[in-house]
């Protein structure tokens, strides 16, 4: 049962990071608004904070964290990921004002939730007993 509890909190994390900015149209998206705008930096961070103790929360609960190649590839292409979807906001942080086209954001604005959400669980899997 914690398992699933997990999965739908990072369910929940995915859909907060994939639709908190209004990239594509001004109408969808912007979750940060939810609590105001003097909250979405801070939220910015935590969302995306919230999603790694997430993912590696799983897999300690999957079976205990383990180091190993497959792991250790999973995690950092989650990361990977992550930084993708979460660019404009690290560009903002490191002041780099980067502005990315409409182009890239339906691609990462895809990929994000479909390649997390697989990564999420290919992670727990890898980290289960079953695979000792």
């Amino acid at each position: 049962m914690k398992s699933e509890i997990i999965a739908l909190a990072f369910g929940a994390l995915l859909i907060l990071l994939t639709f908190g900015d209004a990239h594509l149209v001004s109408y969808v998206g912007n979750l940060d608004s939810i609590f105001g705008s003097f909250f979405w930096k801070p939220l910015d961070v935590m969302y995306a904070l919230a999603s790694i103790l997430v993912f590696l929360l799983y897999g300690k609960i999957k079976g205990g964290l383990r180091f190993n190649v497959v792991t250790i590839l999973v995690f950092l292409s989650y990361l990977f990921a992550l930084a993708l979807i979460s660019v404009d906001d690290i560009s903002l942080v490191l002041n780099l004002h980067l502005t990315m086209v409409k182009g890239y954001w339906i691609v990462v604005e895809w990929f994000y939730p479909i390649y997390s959400s697989i990564a999420f669980f290919i992670f727990g899997r890898a980290n289960a007993r079953a695979f000792d």
